[in-house]
């Protein structure tokens, strides 16, 4: 996978100005909230849920404290969803946290 930064959320700001998509501001906040999602994503995928895995099955470490980070970061990444201005039905926390209904 590509690496998305705050540089390339940059350039893609300015091709999204210069090919009528997004104007100014949107396309800058847009894109810096694509950037901040991606990064916390690879936070959790490539930080804190190895080292879960690793304290389950060593019982050692604060799995509380990881869980909490893990949470933090999905809280981030909620938060820059809602600033980047996706759809509603794009929130994956929508389903996961969705009660179940069984008919």
């Amino acid at each position: 996978m590509r690496d998305f930064s705050i540089k390339d959320a940059i350039i893609l700001s300015k091709l999204l100005e210069a090919n009528d998509i997004m104007k100014g501001e949107r396309a800058g906040e847009f894109t810096t909230a694509l950037a901040e999602i991606r990064e916390s994503a690879g936070e959790i995928f490539d930080v804190q849920l190895p080292k879960l895995c690793n304290q389950l099955e060593s019982k050692s470490g604060d799995i509380e404290d990881t869980i909490r980070d893990i949470r933090e970061e999905c809280s981030h990444i909620n938060y820059h969803m809602k600033e980047a201005k996706l759809p509603a039905d794009v929130d994956p926390w929508t389903q996961i946290l969705k009660p179940e209904t069984h008919e």
